[in-house]
This record gives C-alpha cells, sequence and structure tokens, in this order.
C-alpha cells in the first residue's frame, strides 16, 4: 500500500504555516532573546561538538520539526538501517555499511566481516614492512590506487585528512579516464616496485578498467610480470579474476557495501597502507560511536536528526537550493567534494519508495573549499548575495589554543565568518554608518561543526555524521537513499555507442 505524501502529513502543512509566521525572525534577535541560545543548540556527540544556534528557528519551530521526525517514523528507519533489513528497496538488500564498524548481532556476518577486514589489514601492514616483493623479488614502494566516485572520494579524503604517510610505500590515486592522471601516478615509478590496486565494487566500471588495463600495459612494456603486481577490491571477486588478478590478490566484501559508503570496507585500503591498521581500527570506532549515539539519543538532542531536519527546512519551506561546507583544516580539504557525492547521489531522487513522483524538492547543491581560501573568492555570494545559502564551518577545536599562530588564525577566521554572516554589520558595534554597497545584513544561517582534534577517530565520527543525516533526509522525503539508477544511462549510452562502433567525437 502506498504511504501517504509527506507534504499532505499535517505535520508538513504546519510547517508551511511555521515559516510563513516567522519570515521576519532573525538570528541576532534570537540570541538576544535566549541568552543561553548557543549552549542549548550545541550538541555533543562522539566527541563532535555541532553549533545550530545560528539558525533563525527558535523552539516552537524545533517542535514543530521534531514532530515531522516522528510521523515520518524515522525512530522506526533509524532501526531497520541498524540492523540490516532490507531498507535498499528498489536492490533488495541492506544498506548496512554500519556493520562495518559495530559488529552485528548475526555472527556469521559479523564473522566474514572480520575475516575481510583481516584479510585487508594484513596485506597493507606487508606493504608497509616492505614484505611485499614484485615480480623480480624487488620490495613495493609504490602503489596505484585506480578507482572512481566511492571507490576514490572516501579512501582519497581519509588518507589525506589523517596526514602525511607514516612509514609507507609511495601511494597515488588515479581516478580520471584521462590519461593525465595516471601519467603523473607514473611519472616516477619503477614498474619493478610498483603496485597496481584495482578498487571496483561492481568490477564492471569503464573508466577504472581502462586505467587498469592502461597501467598493466605500462608493465609489460619494462617486461615485468604484471599479473604479479595486480591487486584487486571487489564485491565482485570472480570478475577481479576473470579480468586476470590472480584470485589471491583479490580482497571482497559484500554486494550491500554502497560505494559512497566503502571507505569502511576493504576498499579503504589505501587508508590501512598509508596509515596502519590501528589508525584504521580509530577510524571505524569513531564512525561507530557515532552510530551509538544516533542509536539511543532522543530526537531532539541527537545529532544527524537535527542536521537533516534543518536540510529539509531550509530546502523545503525557505526555498534553499544549495548548501555551502567550508572546512578550516586544510587536510579536510576534499571535504565538500566527498559530500557531494553522498549526498546529491544518496538524494537526488525524483520518486519516493513508492515509485510516485515527489511533489517537493529533495537534494541541494553542495558544494564547498577549504577555509580561508574560499574566503578570498565565494563569501562574498554569502554575506551579500541574494540565494539563502546555509553554511557548515568544520574545524578543529585544538586550533584555538594551538601553538601554531596560523592553526589559531585560522579557528578564528572560522568562527569570524560564522558569526558576521549571522549578524551582520552589527559584530563590528557602532560606528560610522556605511553606504548601502558596502553594508552586510547577516541573518545568514550556519552550522558550526568542532572536531576535537584531527585525529582518525574524529574524521570516522564525522563522516559518520554525515551519512546519518543523508539518511535522516532520505526518510523525511521517503525516498531511497542507497541507489543510484541515475548514473546508469550514461554508461549505458557509451555502451551502446561503444558497440555500435561510435566515433569518440559526438
Amino acid at each position: 500500500m502506498a504511504t501517504q505524501r509527506r507534504t499532505e502529513l499535517p505535520q508538513w502543512q504546519a510547517l508551511r504555516e511555521r515559516r510563513q509566521a516567522t519570515q521576519s525572525t532573525t538570528i541576532a534577535a534570537l540570541f538576544a532573546a535566549e541568552r543561553e541560545r548557543r549552549r542549548a543548540n550545541t550538541i555533543e556527540a562522539a566527541g563532535l561538538s555541532i553549533d545550530c544556534s545560528r539558525h533563525a528557528i527558535d523552539d516552537h519551530t524545533w517542535a514543530r520539526l521534531f514532530e515531522l521526525a516522528r510521523a515520518c517514523e524515522v525512530e522506526s528507519w533509524r532501526d531497520r538501517l541498524l540492523a540490516g533489513e532490507h531498507i535498499n528497496n528498489s536492490e533488495d538488500r541492506p544498506a548496512w555499511h554500519t556493520a562495518l564498524r559495530t559488529p552485528p548481532r548475526d555472527a556469521n556476518a559479523a564473522k566474514k566481516i572480520a575475516a575481510q577486514r583481516v584479510r585487508a589489514e594484513d596485506f597493507a601492514e606487508q606493504l608497509r614492512a616492505g614484505r611485499c616483493l614484485g615480480a623480480t623479488g624487488a620490495p613495493i614502494d609504490t602503489v596505484v590506487c585506480i578507482g572512481i566516485g566511492g571507490s576514490d572520494l572516501g579512501p582519497r579524503l581519509v588518507t589525506e585528512a589523517l596526514g602525511p604517510l607514516s612509514g609507507a610505500p609511495a601511494l597515488h590515486f588515479v581516478t580520471n579516464i584521462d590519461p593525465t592522471e595516471l601519467t603523473q601516478a607514473l611519472r616516477h615509478a619503477q614498474p619493478e616496485r610498483t603496485a597496481l590496486i584495482c578498487i571496483s565494487k561492481s568490477f564492471s566500471t569503464l573508466e577504472t578498467l581502462e586505467n587498469t588495463k592502461a597501467g598493466l600495459a605500462w608493465l609489460r612494456a619494462a617486461g615485468v610480470d604484471a599479473q604479479r603486481h595486480l591487486y584487486a577490491v571487489s564485491s565482485q571477486p570472480d570478475r577481479a579474476v576473470s579480468f586476470g588478478v590472480r584470485r589471491e590478490q583479490v580482497l571482497d566484501f559484500e554486494d550491500w557495501v554502497g560505494g559512497r559508503y566503502s571507505v569502511w570496507s576493504p576498499c579503504g585500503l589505501p587508508v590501512m597502507i598509508a596509515h596502519g591498521a590501528a589508525r584504521f581500527g580509530e577510524l571505524l570506532a569513531g564512525a561507530a560511536e557515532l552510530d551509538l549515539h544516533f542509536a539511543n539519543t532522543p530526537l531532539e538532542r541527537n545529532a544527524p536528526v537535527r542536521l537533516g531536519l534543518l536540510g529539509v527546512w531550509y530546502g523545503n519551506f525557505c526555498g534553499s537550493a544549495t548548501r555551502a561546507v567550508f572546512a578550516y583544516a586544510q587536510r579536510l580539504r576534499l571535504l565538500a567534494a566527498y559530500l557531494q557525492q553522498l549526498e546529491m547521489e544518496s538524494s537526488g531522487k525524483r520518486v519516493d519508495r513508492d515509485g510516485v513522483l515527489l511533489d517537493t524538492t529533495t537534494s541541494p547543491v553542495v558544494w564547498g573549499d577549504a577555509g580561508t581560501t574560499a574566503q578570498h573568492s565565494v563569501f562574498q555570494f554569502l554575506h551579500q548575495g541574494t540565494n539563502l545559502t546555509p553554511v557548515d564551518f568544520v574545524t578543529c577545536r585544538s586550533f584555538a589554543t594551538s601553538s601554531e599562530e596560523r592553526e589559531r588564525l585560522l579557528h578564528m577566521n572560522a568562527v569570524a565568518q560564522a558569526d558576521a554572516l549571522a549578524f551582520g554589520d552589527s559584530v563590528l558595534g557602532a560606528g560610522e554608518a556605511k553606504p548601502i554597497y558596502a553594508q552586510a545584513p547577516g541573518n545568514r544561517p550556519s552550522t558550526f561543526i568542532e572536531l576535537p582534534q584531527l585525529t582518525a577517530q574524529a574524521v570516522g565520527a564525522l563522516l559518520a555524521l554525515y551519512e546519518q543525516r543523508t539518511f535522516v533526509q532520505s526518510v523525511l522525503w521517503n525516498i531511497n537513499a542507497f541507489d543510484q539508477w541515475g548514473v546508469e544511462i550514461g554508461k549505458q549510452l557509451l555502451k551502446q555507442r561503444l558497440a555500435q562502433g561510435a566515433p569518440a567525437r559526438g
């Protein structure tokens, strides 16, 4: 039986009315009226601090939002997700990436997941110790990870976020089918000391396979037994073997792990190679702690639920079409790109779970860059532009008291920008009146997220926070966050053109 459209729920109608009644409410007025506003609107979760005070949303509006969450059965859907039920209805399987970081109650599943992780960690430690040898007996000192989408974005983000490689081989990522990226990765590599790792869930992604073929050709041109240097990570190990990878050199994982959620699986092999099995375990532990918060915390103090409700409030009731994410930590510079896939692939849907065309909007456009770089490019748009763009600021609390002055300045910049967006010129106090073209009106919303430090555990919690936020939004919209059928049409058309012998040029 089809469920009631979300827009027909009385709670949805109540929020429309609430938006009309509060359009003139300002962030500054709420702060003036609520002495403890920042404390009351800040949530601590898995070591993260999430400050939601700089939104023009009062307690009455929050109450209506939580009523919507309950009407949409967010708690029930959360429990089904964490229990491994088949909530990916279009593909009839679970979306059980949380089982990769918290052992599930199903003993067989837990045993299989643990075995897959141990194999990946053992291989990574062999590489790190110089015990992985190429065809000539020389130790591997260069690893080229070839993937695209979730097979690249998550591992690349985390590898960079955790800082310089610690005693590991040189590590390169290749994703674009443009030959330039692979050429650059191999420029200083020695074939007899280089390993290719093809990371592909389906082991049918054209860009990944073509780049792998090019890497193999490079090895063969040097007279190296290429097969000895080729490894794979896939949920379809038989396809990898058919491609030419030795079975003992294939790391596998379950097909219910979505690509954009796969960094927690053996697809996180680059993280293990770069930083070691122990730090990968800390990454999983941070995510598991956030999952525990999500599972057990009442909606009113539940960080992913709050963030998901904010997304629906701005997108569906305030007319916002975008959300910006600025990481005030250079090592998190890839966060916005990672979140683009996570949110826009998960939530970019036009029909609900019942196959009915939606009568409301879903995913916003997610964009951003690293602070303070972005302050000198896009913040003009945020401070004085005509679009309503909620902002996420992400930084580290430890920067505020760092012995490095530039880190202290980085943190101060993040706070200053959040306050300037919220309060406009009023933050500067009384002074000479500015001409209208120089005025910043404020009342621009933002969420301020602080990691305690840039550790593996904190990064794991941060990524899990955004994963669960995305899931909450999908429940509020009644869409499936775990399929991506829209990605397939371009792939299918390319295959059709290749089969017909069409020229590369249109």
